[in-house]
């Protein structure tokens, strides 16, 4: 009788464990049989301007009306990202990329690797209303490992953001459930800009600036 209650409880709490460790699983890129999303860099005619959406097919599916003048990004000279959070605002203010990768060449530029997957430690499987936002930069020859980075460098390196999209319940397995696994197929087409400092840094700098002179005067 012992034993078997012992059994039980081993049982029980191996089940428990499994459940506190499980972690929600999604299936990251942008190229899907039903999404191509290129990713390009800067235009540069319009180095500051932020656009995002789809091209037209054959390179955008589906099918958008945006047009880019940068060339699609390549190779590992960029960087693209993934992050997640509860809601657009959260993941817009999150920092912590969960996945980050390089670029195909040649006639894969502007895309993933197929089949990436990351796991998030800090939602389990089944998890619904997850946000999802992509970011590239130029990672200048890979000194540049961080979005955070990527802010501080003050114009000086190229970046940009996707559309915030959400996916379906995170995948994986929280006994007696199975959830498979989502794929971001959301996202949609954007570009690189010439990132300049937050607008309240720059209103910090004329004040100064103003502050300075006018102290010259007197």
């Amino acid at each position: 009788m012992k034993k078997t209650s012992v059994i039980a409880a081993v049982l029980f709490g191996s089940a428990t464990i499994s459940t506190v460790l499980a972690q929600g699983g999604i299936l990251w890129g942008n190229f899907f049989t039903a999404t191509h999303a290129p990713i390009y860099g800067v235009d540069p005619a319009n180095p500051m301007q932020v656009r995002t959406g789809n091209p037209p097919s054959p390179l955008g599916i589906p099918a958008g009306t945006t047009t880019y003048g940068g060339a699609l990004l390549a190779g590992t000279g960029f960087t693209v990202a993934l992050y997640l959070g509860s809601s657009a605002s959260e993941v817009m203010a999150n920092s912590s990329a969960l996945s980050m990768q390089a670029f195909r060449t040649g006639a894969g530029a502007g895309y993933t690797a197929a089949n990436l997957t990351a796991t998030d430690p800090t939602r389990p499987p089944g998890t619904t209303g997850v946000n999802v936002q992509f970011r590239a930069w130029d990672n200048r020859g890979g000194s540049i490992t961080s979005w955070s980075q990527v802010m501080a460098a003050g114009g000086q390196t190229a970046g940009g953001s996707s559309d915030v999209f959400t996916v379906g319940a995170l995948g994986g397995s929280v006994p007696p459930d199975i959830f498979l696994t989502p794929a971001t197929l959301g996202i949609r087409s954007f570009q690189l800009t010439q990132v300049v400092p937050e607008p309240s840094l720059i209103a910090l700098g004329a004040l100064g600036l103003g502050a300075l002179m006018l102290r010259r005067r007197k």
